[in-house]
């Protein structure tokens, strides 16, 4: 089995807790951190047994669940003294979040016959939110547990019929968007538990920049957003707040990058239903080529910042949304995305 990670992990704050992330127990407590963690080495590598995304995994999609982990736990979203204590409050939201990131996904891939079952541990207290049981799975738990099913089951897929090759391409392209799709299918109830949430524990307003990250879930899967080593490391890690949103003022004290991102993911939280509906229907249809796809980036930037330096992209945005949609070259594969017409309509009701 290939275990192999990318040398450059060494040299990130993260490599700290990938060491300390052993394997994996027979009993896995995902309220310890370390644990979290350890299912997410073991899911990396069973995902790359015949190598597909390199000796060193590095093309994983993987990669971005334990980035999000780690910045969960360096920031103090997921308690107090979670990093010290090797612990996850159970009342934590943004640690339900991941959660649903890590167990769902890891029970997905016990029904895809990918690893051996564990007994999930129990919450250790009392809590608003509800967790797997004496091995029970809550029933709006269960779609995300089948969704990561259908996503290692496509990965297999891929791996059989080589679609997967030596770099980027169509076959990475549809393994991201089953990702995305697995993702949303965990997120969509986070987002609807957190809509009736009151603050509790976290302030407001970075109980609203949980609601958006959620929505905008929606926005990175419509464009395969890519959650490799690489990429994550090239622009994901200095894009998010590094501290609690304690207030609105905080989201304005933020680096640059890291201030932009807020406000969008601000943005989508405080959106009407109807103006979501109408910008992500708008989106995806910018999104159907992928040649617009491997562009995400600097068209994300466009569709969010109105700037004089991108007038001419958001032109080329603005032809992408009204220009003819294209039909695939025979052969080409379809993902189960597009094959549903996802996308192709304006918005629902």
């Amino acid at each position: 089995m290939a275990t192999g990670f990318p040398q450059e992990l060494t040299d990130l704050d993260l490599h700290r807790e990938w060491v300390a992330g052993h394997e994996l127990p027979a009993t896995f407590d995902p309220f310890r951190w370390t644990h979290r963690v350890a299912a997410y080495r073991a899911l990396l590598a069973a995902t790359n047994t015949s190598e597909a995304f390199g000796p060193d995994n590095r093309r994983n999609p993987l990669w971005g669940l334990i980035f999000q982990l780690h910045w969960q736990l360096r920031t103090g979203r997921l308690g107090a003294a979670a990093h010290a204590r090797d612990t996850i409050d159970p009342d934590s939201a943004w640690g339900y979040g991941n959660y649903t990131l890590c167990v769902l996904p890891w029970l997905g891939a016990e029904r895809a016959g990918l690893v051996s079952p564990r007994t999930i541990a129990d919450p250790p207290t009392s809590s608003r939110f509800r967790y797997v049981r004496a091995g029970r799975v809550p029933a709006e738990l269960d779609a995300g547990v089948e969704g990561w099913r259908e996503f290692f089951v496509d990965l297999a897929q891929l791996e059989h019929t080589r679609a997967i090759g030596p770099t980027a391409g169509e076959g990475d392209e549809q393994l991201r968007m089953a990702m995305w799709r697995a993702h949303k299918s965990c997120l969509d109830v986070v987002a609807a538990r957190s809509s009736r949430d009151v603050p509790g524990p976290l302030p407001q307003t970075e109980l609203d920049f949980l609601r958006g990250w959620c929505r905008m879930v929606d926005f990175l899967w419509a464009a395969a957003f890519p959650t490799d080593f690489e990429f994550t490391v090239a622009h994901g890690l200095d894009v998010l707040p590094e501290r609690v949103l304690s207030g609105p003022e905080t989201a304005t004290q933020l680096p640059e990058r890291a201030a932009g991102t807020t406000a969008n993911v601000l943005g989508l939280a405080k959106a009407g239903p109807w103006r979501t509906r109408v910008s992500l229907w708008l989106w995806r249809r910018a999104m159907r080529t992928a040649q617009a796809r491997s562009d995400v980036l600097t068209l994300l930037d466009a569709a969010f910042h109105r700037r004089a330096d991108n007038a001419a992209t958001r032109a080329r945005l603005l032809w992408l949304v009204v220009a003819p949609r294209r039909r695939p070259h025979r052969g080409v594969p379809v993902s189960r995305a597009q094959a549903s017409g996802r996308g192709a309509g304006p918005p629902g009701p």
